[in-house]
């Protein structure tokens, strides 16, 4: 059993989602040295055609560079690992994009009463060592997070009072009362990966975060094979416990290519070398469209992907004119959310809504259309207004508008890392219309780090960023990283949510209310209170919605992708386990 009264640090408290997620937002869309670079790598790793196409699945942009650990418990870890491709290690409760359930993974389900959660495990769960897998595993996973602060999901102890082990077979949580949160906890047991004891037990507190771990024991259907600085080789264990309950993948063989740039990479998927792609690939229905080729998305109409996260221009609300939310509504009316859509984009993504709640997937059962069109739209005429009728401001010489007392509104820095290629070219359009219409933004791509340090200690006028993204918890999780200031520390400090000190009386009462609600009709009418203010005080604006992954795949080798037509489960390759791997047939030649 763990019990704590007294909880310790948790961490750092932004990762609420695996890595896999950071990974697809980032994408980083680097130019190849060579073209050529692509046809070396694809000979190197076989990915060409003939014999063992049949046998082995080839993916890619899902891991950057040559991998160098395995650690579950890290910050770097390689693919699938660090990907949460759950192909290696699984977690209790597998996350449905589709649906927004919490589906058996290692569980067979979680059941509640009242605060307490019992999730049971499925009969014959094994490490690939042939180890059983029990309960006290489980609680031993849990416990490491107690013995290394740099652990991801130790504030799990913000939520639960205790876990316990009755039996092999058995883990119950108590929440913790004065904060009976049931959805942060499923989000952890949908994200945890559950580890070996007799392999984690050995190694050093102070080692847990930054072993390397290259010989990887995991529960899951794959063993990591090889792994160069041209690709990671996965082959399938055979043995794998849940054969029978999840069903045994097809592949026998998963290689996960590793390309110098963008350009290689979706040469060799154009080629049908690879046969799953997680790039950003501009203009993808033009392989079927113009060019015929056997490649396919999740829908063969705009925006052709299923959106998962939602990108967020996260605007200072302490210091300057933006500290007035009458500018950033008028900010907000500034900037042409279709061009970002179409350009930046490519025509992957719908215009953003006012609202931060997707309107597609698990959670559209929560967002509130009518409300969100009466929300800002791109609108330089209303720009003007605001500006003029409410705040008294008169637009300069230069075209710029200029505050009663003589401030001038810009130029306002805009922020995103360098490289981050469809991000740096939607602040561009921000950038663009926004000083058409009179107030002056200039853009700053610079390194991730910087960025981050700058983001987290509030030295920033406007940031485009990624907060949580669809999960069991979502949209609390994503309303609370934007609105609430519960434990947030001031300017100069360093915060991992709520970056733009954002404050409202009114979001601490509404966020519980959301997270305890007894039914989805009550939590919608929390979540549209909340998206009301945000909609009044533009703490944040939503530029654009993005998949977790992008996924698009050749059926030039393989087929029985999921496709909107052919919903099994959703379009990537986090979180689905081995749902697709299991469905997917090679194709006769």
């Amino acid at each position: 059993m763990i019990d704590r009264s007294a909880r310790p640090s948790s961490g750092n408290p932004s990762r609420h989602l695996p890595s896999a997620f950071t990974a697809s937002r980032r994408t980083l869309l680097q130019t190849s040295a060579a073209v050529g670079t692509g046809g070396l790598l694809a000979a190197c790793t076989g990915t060409g055609g003939g014999e063992g196409r049949a046998t082995t699945l080839y993916t890619t942009g899902l891991q950057d560079g040559a991998p160098t650990n395995f650690n579950p418990l890290g910050w770097t870890a390689a693919w699938p690992v660090g990907n949460f491709a759950v192909y290696l290690y699984e977690t209790l409760l597998n996350f449905n994009l589709l649906t927004g359930e919490a589906e058996p993974f290692l569980a067979s389900g979680l059941e509640w009463a009242d605060n307490v959660g019992t999730a049971t495990l499925h009969e014959g769960t094994t490490w690939q060592d042939g180890t059983p897998l029990t309960s006290a595993d489980v609680v031993a996973t849990f416990r490491l997070a107690d013995r290394n602060p740099g652990i991801g999901y130790g504030d799990i102890w913000t939520y639960i009072e205790s876990i316990e082990a009755p039996d092999d077979r058995t883990v119950v949580f108590t929440l913790d009362p004065q904060s009976p949160q049931r959805l942060r906890l499923t989000d952890l047991l949908c994200f945890t990966y559950i580890l070996p004891a007799h392999v984690w037990d050995q190694v050093a507190d102070d080692a847990l975060t930054e072993d390397p771990n290259l010989e990887p024991l995991g529960s899951g259907p794959y063993k990591v094979a090889s792994h160069t600085h041209q690709d990671v080789t996965l082959e399938r264990h055979d043995d794998y416990w849940g054969n029978e309950v999840h069903g045994k993948p097809v592949p026998e063989k998963v290689v996960h290519a590793i390309y110098e740039g963008n350009d290689a990479a979706n040469l060799s998927f154009q080629n049908g070398d690879t046969d799953v792609s997680a790039h950003f690939l501009p203009r993808v229905n033009e392989l079927w469209e113009d060019r015929g080729l056997p490649v396919k998305t999740w829908d063969t109409a705009a925006p052709y992907h299923l959106p998962g996260s939602i990108p967020m221009l996260i605007i200072n609300t302490v210091e300057g004119p933006l500290a007035d939310a009458r500018v950033r509504r008028a900010l907000a009316h500034a900037i042409d959310y279709a061009k970002i859509a179409e350009s930046a984009m490519a025509g992957m993504s719908e215009p953003a809504h006012a609202s931060v709640i997707l309107p597609q997937g698990a959670e559209s059962v929560h967002f509130n259309a009518e409300a969100a069109a009466a929300g800002w739209s791109y609108d330089p005429a209303e720009t003007a207004r605001i500006l003029e009728e409410e705040v008294g401001a008169a637009k300069g010489g230069d075209g710029v508008y200029v505050l009663p007392d003589g401030t001038r509104l810009g130029p306002f820095v805009a922020a995103t890392p360098q490289g981050w290629t469809d991000w740096n070219a939607a602040l561009d359009i921000v950038a663009t219309t926004a000083t058409e219409a009179g107030i002056e933004v200039v853009t700053e791509f610079s390194d991730w780090s910087e960025v981050n340090d700058n983001l987290g200690n509030g030295a920033f006028d406007m940031v485009l960023w990624y907060v949580s993204d669809v999960a069991p918890s979502s949209p609390w999780s994503r309303i609370r990283d934007l609105l609430d200031d519960r434990d947030v520390p001031p300017a100069g400090e360093m915060a991992f949510w709520n970056f733009g000190r954002f404050h409202h009386d009114a979001v601490p009462a509404l966020l519980d209310e959301a997270a305890t609600a007894p039914d989805a009709e009550s939590a919608t009418a929390a979540y549209t209170q909340l998206d009301d203010i945000i909609r009044a005080e533009a703490p944040a604006i939503p530029l654009m919605y993005r998949p977790l992954e992008f996924f698009q795949f050749s059926e030039k080798n393989w087929t029985g992708f999921p496709t909107s037509e052919d919903p099994y489960c959703a379009p990537m390759q986090g979180m689905t386990g081995i749902q697709i791997l299991s469905k997917i047939k090679p194709v006769e030649q």
